[in-house]
């Protein structure tokens, strides 16, 4: 796929954008000196034509005739004008116009201005039809209606409107390049930190997780909260393969544990001949150490399904059903190792968790409990509801954690008293998927315990939505 840069689109588009407010100010520059130019000049035709209607005179003949004195004129030698009276009779014309302009002056009718051209000259005239008023001490005054035409070439009007075209393109051409190249300056200093912060970006890799985005990245408005994702993300991504990572090594850690177990016991069979009930009880240790790599297989899937699975915000489900399942499945247990087990169901509402994670919740801190409970001790489960959360309490009187391994309890494959794992057959991780289940709900987990005393676990969970809108 071919890359486009953004920094050369937004200066093109910039640039393109400038070009076309600087042609779209000439062209209107441009109409409006050539309109202006146009009316000025049409200005000078109508005052260039009154100067000849003023130089309408008394022929002094017997018909009261009227006629055009020249001297009275000062006009440019390439206008061309012609005066004829009301009947249309010829009463002046510009001594040195051709045939051919004199008849382009003639050919309009109507009064105003009009074009025409004359061998490849173009002219502008006006027709003008006035009054003069002569004789007026000897007559009273005769009133005489005459019509004058008068022509001027327009070359020194396109001339000048070329030069002025010349002139905006020209300074219109010469602004482009100037706020061109500042814009262009501005534009990529202003983008620095948008590319700094893509440079930055570019160097993670899965070995590489360092992202410090720049102080000016983090100043501008618009990147701030992009680089901030983007570095919650990378962090959380961090953490997930290193979670990751961690589990593959404890988990390796374990099963090679467990294999080397079996290895042994298998090797300790073959090493001589044994009678019948020496490798019953054998194979019953191989069995009972291939039932822990199973729950431990088991546990490790559950874990990875609980931290990748996607949450379902529609499932809930009954704690107080699920403590009761759980309390009638490990009442045996609970007689086995002398403990007394007893629960207590409040008026408890359904939590935002699915059915098999509230057993799972349930089963290991209740397991948890009873494992790590001294014969002739008591273990309490409670459940209630407070406003929108729902809270459950495990206690137990047991032996308790100490207070150095407290940190670390949710950690897997954790085991505060590593050499009991074998007899309690855990693994370390009933904890762990504890925290995930209950961090997948956006709830809480909390651990007191002081050694000698016992272990209290405290679950908080957020009522779910279904429960609280009935």
């Amino acid at each position: 796929m071919r890359r486009s840069s953004l920094s050369r689109q937004l200066i093109g588009g910039v640039l393109l954008a400038e070009l076309l407010c600087a042609a779209l100010f000439s062209g209107v520059a441009i109409g409006h000196e050539v309109h202006g130019r146009r009316r000025a000049f049409d200005v000078m035709l109508r005052g260039r034509a009154d100067s000849v209607l003023g130089a309408v005179q008394d022929a002094e003949d017997p018909e009261d005739n009227v006629t055009v004195d020249p001297t009275e004129l000062v006009l440019p030698k390439q206008d061309a004008y012609e005066v004829v009276s009301a009947s249309g009779r010829l009463v002046g014309r510009s001594p040195a116009s051709s045939a051919d302009l004199l008849s382009g002056l003639a050919s309009s009718t109507k009064a105003g201005y009009f074009n025409f051209m004359v061998k490849e000259e173009r002219y502008r005239a006006i027709r003008l039809e006035g009054v003069r008023i002569i004789d007026r001490e000897a007559k009273g005054g005769l009133r005489r209606r005459v019509i004058v035409l008068y022509a001027a070439p327009t070359r020194d009007l396109w001339h000048g409107a070329v030069e002025a075209v010349q002139f905006y393109v020209v300074a219109s051409a010469l602004l482009l390049g100037v706020t061109g190249i500042a814009l262009v300056w501005f534009l990529r200093r202003r983008l620095s930190p948008l590319q700094e912060l893509a440079a930055i970006a570019g160097r993670v890799s899965a070995r590489s997780w360092e992202f410090v985005p720049p102080d000016e990245v983090l100043r501008t408005s618009e990147l701030a909260p992009i680089a901030l994702s983007i570095e919650e993300l990378l962090k959380g991504l961090h953490q997930s393969f290193e979670r990751q990572r961690q589990l593959t090594g404890d988990a390796a850690h374990e099963l090679k544990t467990s294999i080397a177990v079996l290895k042994s016991s298998l090797q300790l069979l073959s090493m001589s001949p044994r009678t019948p009930q020496q490798y019953e009880v054998g194979l019953e240790g191989l069995l009972v150490d291939m039932e822990r790599m199973e729950d431990l297989a088991t546990r490790m899937l559950a874990l990875a399904r609980l931290e990748e699975a996607p949450v379902e915000r529609s499932e809930s489900s009954d704690l107080n059903s699920a403590l009761r399942s759980v309390a009638q499945r490990l009442r045996p247990l609970a007689d086995l190792r002398q403990v007394v087990l007893e629960l207590s169901a409040g008026d408890a509402r359904k939590v935002a968790i699915s059915a098999d994670d509230a057993d799972t919740l349930c089963s290991n801190l209740t397991m948890n409990a009873l494992q790590h409970s001294l014969p002739g001790g008591h273990v309490s489960a409670i459940v209630q509801t407070r406003g929108e959360v729902t809270e459950l309490r495990v206690k137990d009187d047991g032996k308790g954690i100490p207070e150095a391994a407290l940190p670390h309890v949710f950690e897997r494959f954790y085991r505060a008293d590593r050499s009991r794992s074998r007899d309690s057959g855990g693994a370390g991780l009933g904890l762990s998927i504890c925290k995930a289940i209950i961090e997948r709900s956006n709830g809480t987990i909390h651990i007191t315990s002081a050694e000698g005393t016992g272990t209290e676990v405290t679950v908080i969970l957020p009522v779910a939505q279904t429960d609280c809108a009935a």
